[in-house]
């Protein structure tokens, strides 16, 4: 898929600019023991896209059962792939198969950077997303047949 540009300003062509791209992932582990090795290599990864340049914004959720979600926002494609080739990302995503039984990821282009909620984040997994080729698989892997995340109440200021 090819970055799209919109006009900024009107429709002046030389205030054109790339639209940010969400990229999505929900990984749920195969087995409870993995969590340490998982928590670990998760905090390093959140910890390089919200330093690498072109990152516009990333969170995590930790929800029940062994499932956790993440949310980033890039400038580009070509930022999205330098941080997929950077450590610890590199070879996090190499034990995919070790760590997780569910794995999917969605991308997509909006017209603002603000990180989409995760229930939206939800809805994009389950209608656009991927999965990937997992040896443990759950049967909501392929699918994506699994429910709306679990948020925590919102806290009152």
């Amino acid at each position: 898929m090819r970055l799209q540009t919109h006009a900024v300003g009107g429709a002046d062509p030389d205030r054109r600019r790339l639209m940010p791209i969400i990229v999505v992932a929900r990984l749920r582990l195969r087995d409870p023991s993995l969590l340490d090795e998982f928590f670990t290599r998760a905090s390093g990864v959140l910890e390089l896209a919200q330093n690498m340049e072109g990152n516009l914004g990333a969170d995590a959720l930790a929800e029940g059962q062994d499932v956790w979600w993440d949310v980033t926002a890039w400038q580009g494609r070509p930022q999205i792939e330098a941080f997929m080739n950077t450590e610890p990302h590199l070879s996090t995503i190499g034990l995919v198969d070790h760590l997780c039984s569910e794995a999917s990821f969605v991308d997509w282009e909006q017209d603002s950077s603000e990180l989409p909620d995760w229930q939206t984040s939800w809805r994009r997994l389950v209608a656009d997303g991927r999965s990937a080729t997992l040896t443990n698989a759950s049967d909501a892997n392929e699918t994506r047949s699994f429910p709306a995340p679990v948020e925590p109440p919102a806290s009152e200021d």
